[in-house]
């Protein structure tokens, strides 16, 4: 299809546009599938155009500065260290106090049972994402964020698990789609795990196995959402 300039001269000459150009405008304005995976609109369209990369690198780098940003301004879920666990099956009312919990949220955190997936939840009816007295409906990933939520040691293999598989996303998705998606969960467990030393990281991501891969993959397929 040609489409003339209306003038005189050379600017005026038809210009040639064809079926290609155009869906590969409409992918690059969108960055939405239309009849294909968000992997093939991100290998196959996205990162094969480079007539404006400069310009697409820069809009990607400020999504992602964007959810870093908005990351970094949320609350990080606490952790309970191992010696805090230790010293609260000894002496639970002076540990409580200092993770501000009651006695018998404690006791209940210490047994797993308030275990979500990243997570253990000490108040699942009192959530800031729903009325008073209400059942929480929020994605587990928000534990990263909420009040309500600790991490203990035994969270360690998933949260290390979650973090390597919202990364490997990255290849099967438009970047601007994974950085709006995942920018803030990805800033927040990179956060989260900095404070454990990398080589506890590492060992706690090898006790994974094909039942947390599922989890995991559940999770962030949304697969676990209300």
């Amino acid at each position: 299809m040609a489409i003339r300039v209306p003038g005189s001269g050379p600017e005026s000459a038809p210009l040639q546009v064809d079926s290609r150009r155009l869906r590969l405008t409409w992918l690059e304005l969108n960055q939405r599938p239309v009849a294909h995976s968000e992997r093939t609109l991100a290998n196959d369209y996205l990162a094969r155009n480079r007539g404006d990369l400069a310009s697409y690198q820069k809009v990607v780098a400020d999504v992602l500065a964007q959810q870093v940003a908005k990351a970094r301004a949320l609350p990080l879920v606490s952790v309970i260290s191992e010696t805090d666990l230790a010293e609260a099956r000894q002496s639970p009312g002076p540990i409580a106090e200092h993770l501000g919990l009651t006695a018998d949220a404690l006791a209940e955190l210490l047994t797993g049972r308030q275990d979500t997936v990243l997570a253990a939840c000490t108040s699942f009816h009192d959530s800031p994402h729903a009325p008073p007295g209400r059942p929480c409906p929020a994605s587990f990933l928000l534990c990263l964020s909420c009040p309500c939520a600790r991490a203990t040691p035994q969270h360690l293999p998933l949260l290390a698990l979650t973090l390597e598989k919202i990364n490997a996303r990255r290849t099967a998705l438009p970047p601007t789609a994974w950085a709006s998606r995942y920018g803030v969960p990805a800033s927040q467990l990179a956060d989260l795990l900095a404070r454990f030393p990398s080589d506890t990281v590492k060992a706690a991501r090898a006790e994974c196995g094909e039942r947390e891969h599922d989890l995991i993959d559940r999770l962030l397929n949304r697969g676990l959402d209300q």
